[in-house]
């Protein structure tokens, strides 16, 4: 090679290493300092979980509204089955967690002395797992002994310093059940009992308790969405035709005062042919809703929509972070079922009768109070509620739904979300015949 071709190629080379070292510069700076960082948690998710320093004998309660009929604060039983699949994690890692249930009798009385039952056999904390006056009576009780106490379906009045909710706030509600809404000019309510959700814009408003039946309220509904055409009154002329009204309404919130009586007000509007969307604002994404409105013959059809933080069984099919902690729950549950040894809460039947509606929420609750107290490595109740009030929590910490941050009251972090209704079998719980089908996705299955 001749020196000029040498020298050419020389500056050539140079040339190239000054623009890749430019190009390399431009790409750092050009970074912006929120860019996504590498997802923290593992491939997958491990089953089994791990609580060192977890003291030995730690115990938890939990406090249920026990029955069958409809009973307030009796929808979530079986969705509190989670705790149960949370304890068995935890023992298939090595760290041991009794789980002890108390029947609060569905009154403040009997909430009261289930949470001073449970004081009594020296547990570490307590998850109330039902609503209404009986969950607030239950965590003041807590509050006053003493114990750290964790609501995943309620909200509290006035939370003390070791009280926390683990649902969506009731801002946070309001706020997507507006989104559900979007677009919609006049909507009406059918009310059982519920809230009157002022915060959306209501044009009319039909209460159960001006009707003779709900199936009464359920035709004058569907009169007003446009389905069912008005009859001619009694004194009208001979010959007088039904009419459609004007401006029908073109969508519907239900709300009731137990996800049972909701489940019966949107099979009543079904059987009328209701074809707007019918919104749910609170109590449908409960086990026992599903469970009535496949008692009822209702469907679970897309028009339904409900409003929930994203933690259903879908989170599973994610390709991510919560994706994989959902999925490592779901595992948990599939393994439990098959087993015969492993009982319900109140150890009167075997878990896997309810395996199909133990929850995420429940679960969690179990999750964080477990790493509380081994990090506090002490079960006394006001260590675990002290180091509870310094912690949060992800996917790579066992939790199956969103993050929670219990430094704050309401230790949910994300929003709730509209979620819609589907008979879909995702596969991801164990075979059960006698399950309804029902699960609630993020969005709708035929948009």
């Amino acid at each position: 090679m001749s020196p000029r071709a040498r020298l050419t190629t020389l500056l050539a080379a140079g040339a190239a290493v000054v623009l890749m070292a430019s190009l390399a510069v431009i790409i750092t700076l050009s970074r912006t300092s929120d860019a996504p960082r590498p997802d923290p948690v593992a491939a997958t998710v491990p089953v089994a979980l791990k609580a060192e320093g977890l003291p030995k004998d730690f115990s938890l309660g939990v406090v249920l509204t026990l029955g069958r009929s409809g009973e307030p604060g009796s929808a979530y039983n079986q969705a509190a089955q989670g705790t149960v699949v949370a304890a068995q994690r935890f023992s298939r890692g090595g760290a041991d967690v009794a789980l002890s249930a108390q029947n609060d009798q569905g009154t403040d009385g009997g909430a009261r002395a289930a949470v001073q039952t449970l004081a009594k056999q020296g547990v570490s904390g307590i998850i109330v797992a039902t609503t209404g006056s009986q969950a607030r009576a239950a965590a003041k009780t807590a509050e006053d002994i003493g114990l750290p106490v964790i609501l995943p379906y309620a909200e509290p009045s006035n939370p003390g310093q070791a009280t926390w909710t683990t649902g969506p706030s009731g801002s946070s509600v309001q706020a997507a059940l507006r989104a559900a809404l979007s677009g919609k000019k006049r909507v009406l309510l059918v009310n059982d009992g519920g809230g009157s959700h002022t915060s959306v814009g209501i044009s009319q408003t039909l209460n159960l308790a001006d009707f003779n039946e709900v199936r009464d309220l359920a035709q004058e509904a569907a009169v007003r969405t446009g389905d069912q055409l008005r009859p001619p009154t009694k004194d009208a002329p001979a010959g007088t035709a039904s009419i459609k009204v004007a401006n029908p309404a073109d969508a519907v919130v239900v709300s009731a005062a137990t996800p049972q009586r909701l489940a019966r007000l949107v099979q009543a509007l079904q059987a009328r042919d209701v074809s707007v969307p019918v919104i749910m604002p609170d109590g449908a994404t409960a086990p026992a809703f599903a469970s009535t409105l496949a008692e009822l013959d209702g469907a679970a059809s897309g028009q339904l929509v409900s409003i929930a933080s994203a933690g259903g069984d879908a989170t599973a099919l994610q390709q991510d972070a919560q994706g994989r902690g959902m999925s490592a729950f779901l595992s948990a549950v599939r393994l439990a079922s098959v087993d015969p040894e492993v009982m319900n809460l109140t150890n009167d039947a075997p878990f896997s009768v309810d395996a199909w509606a133990a929850d995420a929420r429940s679960h969690d609750a179990i999750v964080a109070f477990v790493r509380a107290a081994a990090s506090a490595r002490s079960g006394d109740p006001a260590k675990v509620g002290a180091a509870l009030r310094t912690m949060a929590f992800g996917p790579a910490d066992g939790l199956a739904g969103p993050a929670l941050d219990f430094s704050r009251p309401t230790a949910l972090t994300a929003e709730a979300i509209p979620v819609y209704a589907s008979q879909q079998d995702l596969g991801l719980r164990p075979q059960n015949e006698d399950a309804p089908r029902l699960v609630w996705v993020p969005t709708p299955a035929n948009p």
